[in-house]
């Protein structure tokens, strides 16, 4: 028998618990974007640390962050829904809270342990890889302010926290790149310390209890298997482009050579034992059934695809602007002000879509957000030569990609049963940082399929040339077509979509909120077919994080040709 949904908030929480709720998760949504943002244009300063180490081996640095972090996701979610989500928050923040202390002290710890410079990075990534369980607190905080905003409140309160994440981001590519060029990456991260030192703290003490855990057991087995495919999925796509795609000996690990099609065939065969134990536990990590239900299923696919695009988007517009020969060849800081408008427009639509869910429903907003993309990355194939045109074609862009994520992760907010709103939170994460895991590996992909051979002039004999390989602009071409397929399917999924709008309305036979026990079936509705007087409410009670740019990491390096 399927659980009633989870009930909008049980007991009208204060305003005080409220705005403590909101001043607290906002923050963390500013501060985390921040620090994950500006380590991605240090990369080169990090290289430079650590002995001049190779970009495949700094590129971990961030990779670690989201190889962990994907894969811890669905364990914390689900261990929020059995023990009570403020708990397990604080726990996450304090694991983050600790690798962000020890990140910027591995240089000393390494000399402690009588490690050389060039070897410390490997210390560097392992601590990285700790931060990564910091990830789960985005699921959890969006669910625990469904549980405690008030409704009224509700759709401002995810608009503020999405805003957060923009802002957030915008800073850590202007102010934390200046901070690391002035200062040096270990000042940059200890000025923001005292900040993260806090959210744990006022997190465990400060924050409301919100609604209790459901209680039972985690299915160790079944999160270890979902584990192991995350993470032997993300170390193959992380690994492909330097040890090559179909190369069957690619490197060792404890002694034994393997290479990335064993890594993704041992993917393969920890999921398949994850689905046969998923389906004879009594207690499963995931309900799986819950993948039949067509709302369910597109919102997942909508949030992979938006990963997908977003950081494809990402990557190519990076290229385009700090690359030389085939970008315009500027700064990080030149990066970090094209993604100030595209930041602002994203400030000012967060809260505007998730009220446009509410009152219209999901389907129309989700095509809206397609339109919106189809039209930024049409733009961008046909114009892309002047840093005015990107700056211009990447605010509708990613407006519509994040249109697009609010409605599927509000479509997946409605149909979350009791003591599932964590997971389900989870998932959406999981599936979107999926995506944005591929999306990288396309862009360089596609960089390296399609180039052409340019003479440039060469120091070491005057007057001579030397040739080089650059990307060519079918390269680009095809990634834009990329984007542009994307937007189309992203399209379809809205129309396929089941719709839910105003109270007025009825909730179709079968959805979850029909069974909802808060919701007031008035007189000459049938029994399965209730008002939907809260739906607009539970529809925006969930929200998505997005930012200006992506937070996280650019699993395929992509070599620049200087």
């Amino acid at each position: 028998m399927s659980a009633a949904p989870e009930s909008p908030n049980s007991s009208s929480p204060t305003t005080s618990h409220a705005s403590r709720v909101l001043v607290v998760l906002a923050s963390a949504a500013l501060l985390v974007s921040f620090i994950e943002t500006m380590l991605t244009p240090a990369l080169p300063r990090l290289a430079s640390f650590f002995g001049n180490a190779p970009y495949t081996t700094v590129a971990w640095i961030l990779s670690a962050y989201l190889l962990v972090g994907v894969a811890t996701i669905p364990i914390f979610a689900k261990l929020g829904d059995i023990y009570g989500k403020r708990r397990i928050l604080t726990i996450v923040l304090s694991i983050y809270t600790a690798a962000v202390a020890l990140a910027p002290a591995t240089p000393l710890i390494a000399t402690w342990l009588g490690i050389d410079r060039a070897a410390a990075i490997y210390l560097l990534i392992g601590v990285r890889g700790v931060q990564g369980v910091g990830l789960a607190m985005f699921p959890l905080a969006l669910a625990m302010i469904a549980d405690a905003v008030p409704r009224e409140r509700v759709a401002p309160a995810q608009g503020t926290v999405a805003a957060m994440f923009a802002v957030g981001s915008a800073f850590g590519l202007v102010g934390g790149s200046w901070l690391i060029q002035s200062f040096g990456w270990q000042v940059a991260y200890a000025s923001v310390l005292p900040f993260v030192i806090a959210l744990p703290l006022l997190t465990g003490n400060w924050l409301p209890e919100g609604h209790r855990g459901t209680g039972g057991r985690i299915d160790l087995a079944g999160a270890t298997l979902l584990g192991g495919t995350l993470a032997t999925f993300l170390l193959a796509l992380t690994l492909g482009p330097t040890w090559g795609w179909s190369r069957w000996v690619g490197g060792l690990s404890s002694g034994v050579p393997i290479g990335v099609p064993e890594l993704f065939v041992l993917a393969g065969a920890f999921l398949l034992g994850f689905l046969v134990r998923s389906r004879r536990t009594t207690e499963p990590l995931i309900d799986l059934g819950r993948f039949r239900e067509r709302n369910l299923a597109l919102g997942y696919l909508g949030a992979a695809l938006v990963g997908l695009a977003m950081y494809v988007a990402f990557v190519v517009l990076t290229v385009l602007v700090e690359f030389p020969i085939v970008g315009l060849g500027l700064s990080v800081l030149d990066f970090g002000l094209l993604s100030i408008p595209t930041t602002l427009a994203m400030f000012i639509a967060a809260p505007l879509v998730g009220r446009g869910v509410a009152r219209f429903g999901p389907r129309p907003m989700t095509l809206l957000g397609s339109f919106l993309m189809a039209i930024g990355f049409l733009f961008l194939l046909e114009f892309h030569a002047t840093y005015l045109q990107l700056v211009v074609e990447a605010i509708p862009t990613f407006t519509g990609l994040v249109t697009v994520l609010v409605a599927v992760t509000n479509v997946i907010a409605v149909s979350s049963h009791h003591g599932e709103r964590g997971i389900q939170m989870g998932l959406t994460e999981m599936f979107q940082d999926l995506g944005a895991s591929i999306g990288p590996v396309v862009v360089a992909t596609l960089l390296a399929t399609f180039t052409r051979v340019v003479l440039l002039p060469d120091p070491a004999l005057p007057g001579g040339y030397a040739s080089t390989t650059v990307p060519s602009a079918a390269a680009f071409d095809w990634i834009f077509g990329v984007g542009l397929a994307i937007s189309v399917i992203t399209g379809l999924i809205g129309l396929a979509l089941t719709n839910y709008r105003a109270a007025t309305d009825a909730v179709p036979r079968g959805h979850p909120a029909a069974t909802d026990s808060n919701l007031d079936v008035g007189p000459g509705v049938p029994e399965a077919r209730a008002s939907v007087e809260a739906t607009p409410e539970v529809a925006c009670r969930e929200s998505v994080r997005p930012t200006a740019v992506p937070v996280g990491p650019v699993l395929a390096p992509i070599d620049r040709a200087d």
